[in-house]
């Protein structure tokens, strides 16, 4: 039973470390029980243990509900996780007893940063950086690494914690160990490169939350929240408290000063039309003077598209973004766009140049990309998730969003009808957030994005692919060339 004890509690640490519960902490520790139990068995065991951690995960956070269909959506991530976990941890186990410590450590980190970025040619991309979205100092390597180099970060603290109960479990050994292959050196190192990190980050957030000469623009997220889908699943403590008229809360906002409004995705659906002579949405935007960005549904042959457009305030469509990746059932419903680009619009006395994502597109790295390298100062998000018990999905998918404004130092205007709703700063900070399963107005200053770009927005993924290439390299090496009396012996 100890194994399966290990696993189940490696899934209740990580768990805690996600949102909503961000206990941050635990991330950095929640699976070195898995890795223990998973000491001494057999590829297959060590995946089977992995993959109970990541549905233990999934009970924690989703648990029961007699909604079928939502309850579906809420385990969906952790029967990823738990096959991201499981692959991990079988190389993980595989290579273990025929590489140093500190090598083995290294190797985890890759394949773990390895395995994620293969996700996102899967319906669902994962990230276990995600526990530490709310980790201001850490999560500004994004803009060199993206979130690839949090989620290295997290996994060789991970490994190396696992190394240090290595140490203390009784284990034979022919030869004295090195200082690579004890835990003692992997401690060290993992030490010594935590201070650099912590500098960098806490100079880049000096830099972009105190620079007093940035342009600011006060924005704003409509959360229209009504009820009408979540009946069954939002807790009696959110309930309705306000109205949910949205054009009245446009109008509050733009009253705060609000220059540049956010709707949630499709909220118009086909009743509205960028060209239409007579567009009730482009007679609001000009009556407030202000820049809106709205849901709606493109009709189109063979399918229709989602749509966002950004209405500028004299009442002009000046662009339109089709959303490009489609979650799930969606692909039933609607076809995808096939382009990104930022466009210009004034907003009072300020000429920006504004981007637009909808929903699932800021879950691949490279559409906030395209949108920054086209001189975005500010992305958009109209968004809609799935309704489920607890509002699962809204909290994982929220937790992406500070890592695309770190990776691109790019603020984001996050309006989600059923809750979570977010200003997110570029430093990564969440200015506001909407509760969950509730109305709510946010209005809040962000400064817009500038030049230069990032490493990350001028060279992608590129930790990603690092982290691939030494996890095929080393680990082919190790499992083709270690001699089976070495596999048997360290």
């Amino acid at each position: 039973m100890k194994p399966l004890g290990g696993a189940v509690l490696s899934g209740w640490l990580l768990a805690l470390s996600l949102p909503p519960y961000n206990a941050e902490w635990l991330g950095w520790c929640a699976l070195a029980p898995l890795f223990g139990a998973a000491r001494g068995r057999r590829p297959l065991e060590a995946m089977g243990l992995a993959m109970l951690a990541g549905l233990m995960c999934g009970v924690v956070h989703a648990r029961w509900h007699s909604n079928s269909h939502a309850l579906l959506f809420a385990y969906l991530p952790f029967l990823w996780l738990a096959m991201l976990l499981g692959v991990v941890t079988a190389l993980a186990e595989a290579t273990r007893r025929i590489m140093t410590q500190l090598g083995w450590t290294f190797f985890v980190a890759s394949v773990g940063v390895s395995a994620e970025w293969l996700t996102t040619f899967t319906p669902l991309p994962l990230n276990i950086a995600l526990c530490q979205h709310r980790n201001l100092p850490v999560i500004q390597i994004a803009d060199l690494t993206g979130i690839w180099g949090v989620s290295f970060l997290v996994w060789f603290a991970n490994a190396a914690a696992a190394c240090l109960c290595f140490s203390l479990m009784p284990g034979r050994r022919t030869v004295k160990p090195r200082l690579a292959d004890t835990a003692v050196g992997v401690i060290l190192l993992a030490g010594a490169a935590a201070v650099p990190l912590l500098f960098y980050g806490w100079m880049k957030l000096a830099h972009f939350e105190f620079n007093s000469d940035a342009a600011r623009l006060r924005v704003a997220a409509i959360q229209d929240y009504t009820g009408t889908e979540t009946a069954d699943l939002a807790e009696p403590t959110s309930l309705q408290t306000e109205s949910v008229d949205r054009e009245a809360m446009t109008r509050r906002a733009a009253q705060r000063g609000a220059q540049f409004i956010v709707w949630s995705e499709g909220c118009l659906g086909t009743s509205f039309a960028p060209d239409a002579p007579r567009n009730p949405t482009a007679d609001l935007a000009r009556a407030l003077n202000t820049c809106l960005v709205v849901g709606y549904t493109e009709p189109a042959p063979p399918k229709p598209f989602n749509c966002a457009a950004l209405i500028a305030p004299d009442g002009k469509t000046v662009g339109v973004h089709r959303k490009m990746y489609l979650f799930m059932g969606e692909k039933q419903a609607v076809q995808p766009g096939r382009a990104a680009r930022a466009f210009d619009v004034s907003c009072g006395t300020l000429k920006i140049r504004a981007g637009m994502l909808i929903c699932f597109d800021n879950c691949f790295t490279h559409v906030t990309r395209r949108l920054v390298q086209d001189g975005a100062q500010i992305v958009a998000m109209p968004t809609f998730d799935p309704p489920t018990p607890r509002g699962v999905l809204h909290f994982l998918h929220a937790a992406v969003t500070p890592f695309r404004a770190v990776e691109n130092r790019v603020p984001f205007v996050r309006c989600e009808s059923n809750g979570l709703s977010q200003v997110v700063a570029a430093s990564g900070r969440i200015v506001q957030a909407g509760p969950l399963y509730a109305p709510a107005l946010l209005v809040a200053d962000v400064v817009l994005g500038s030049a230069p770009l990032t490493a990350f927005t001028r060279w992608g993924d590129w930790w990603a692919y690092l982290c691939l290439l030494f996890s095929v390299v080393v680990g082919a090496r190790q499992l083709l060339f270690s001699s089976p009396h070495a596999i048997l012996t360290r």
